[in-house]
């Protein structure tokens, strides 16, 4: 079988600049990035695990996901249809791909790599080497307390300290596994080697790539985000600001900055990274102290789920139409 893209996955915990770099290495000439793609994980997972009994059954599960929905496409049913294969799901994701650009992004028809910068690609490392065997991996990780600072103001993610540490250090370990899975095929990045010397680390990462580099690269501008995400990328298609770089600390309180370094593995990743540390010692939380956390952060996710679900109804709706051929 002869595949038409050739695979990059961008991972790393949330926050951490995955978008910034899919959309540098989107404005290659010979590359297109496209949104997040999580509905490619949840699709690969239900074909392996034969969930679908016909074509018609994965065209319906795609009309009402919202993930799809915010790739902006339009499709008539049958077209749609017709993009569907149980018997090789890799074709089928080219195959969307393809209808993405043709219809989004047309100037990259000729485009022969593929940039995912799905955070949580890290996550789906199984089921994407199964399909996707010649992928190319890119970890990119940040300080665990800016990823706090950028995270904790959102209505998807951890809204306290202790918590937000936690998440971090988590994916941090997820995303590790995978560079120890992959060996040379992978490369780590630091966002803030990005922002303080783009040329440099693009550079790298090109010849990591086997593609040419080009200055152009440092401005971005190969990724259209969907409406939905642009007032959380508004850096998006600008060159890095290193001004902004180490806002985290004038922005967190001590306290906050405290429970953040007070959770062990956060502080052995900061200090295995090369992130300073600001506290001399762990500072350690009462059982009480570490519950209160937890009772916050999961009344603050199911008010924020309760929202979020609202959203992506209203967003499916507006795209789901009619049955018979309307804007899908």
């Amino acid at each position: 079988m002869i595949y038409t893209l050739k695979p990059v996955f961008i991972f790393g915990c949330d926050r951490s600049g995955t978008t910034m770099l899919g959309d540098m290495l989107g404005s290659h000439n010979d590359a297109i990035v496209t949104p997040e793609s999580q509905f490619f994980h949840e699709l690969l997972l239900l074909i392996h695990n034969k969930v679908f009994r016909s074509r018609d059954e994965v065209v319906d599960w795609l009309i009402t996901n919202f993930r799809f929905a915010v790739w902006d496409m339009k499709y008539e049913r049958d077209e749609l249809i017709e993009l569907v294969d149980l018997d090789n799901p890799r074709v089928m994701i080219e195959s969307i791909i393809h209808y993405y650009i043709k219809q989004r992004q047309p100037d990259k028809r000729k485009s022969l790599m593929w940039v995912d910068h799905t955070p949580d690609n890290m996550r789906y490392y199984a089921i994407l080497k199964k399909y996707f065997p010649e992928a190319k991996f890119i970890h990119l990780a940040r300080d665990g307390r800016a990823v706090f600072n950028s995270i904790k103001r959102l209505n998807w993610g951890p809204n306290n300290a202790y918590t937000g540490s936690r998440f971090w250090s988590e994916r941090l370990r997820e995303a590790m596994q995978v560079e120890i899975s992959e060996g040379d095929n992978c490369i780590r990045l630091h966002y803030e080697d990005i922002v303080k010397n783009p040329d440099v680390i693009l550079k790298q990462t090109c010849q990591f790539l086997n593609i040419s580099y080009s200055d152009k690269l440092m401005l971005g501008g190969g990724l259209m985000l969907p409406e939905f995400t642009q007032g959380q990328h508004d850096l998006v298609g600008k060159k890095p600001d290193q001004s902004r770089l180490y806002d985290w600390q004038n922005k967190l309180s001590k306290k906050e900055i405290i429970e953040f370094e007070s959770y062990e593995w956060s502080r052995y990743y900061l200090r295995s990274l090369g992130y300073p540390l600001i506290t001399d010692s762990i500072h350690n939380m009462s059982m009480f102290g570490v519950l209160l956390r937890y009772c916050h952060e999961g009344f603050m996710y199911s008010l924020h789920r309760i929202k979020h679900r609202a959203m992506e109804k209203s967003t499916v709706k507006c795209y789901v139409s009619d049955t018979d051929g309307g804007r899908f």
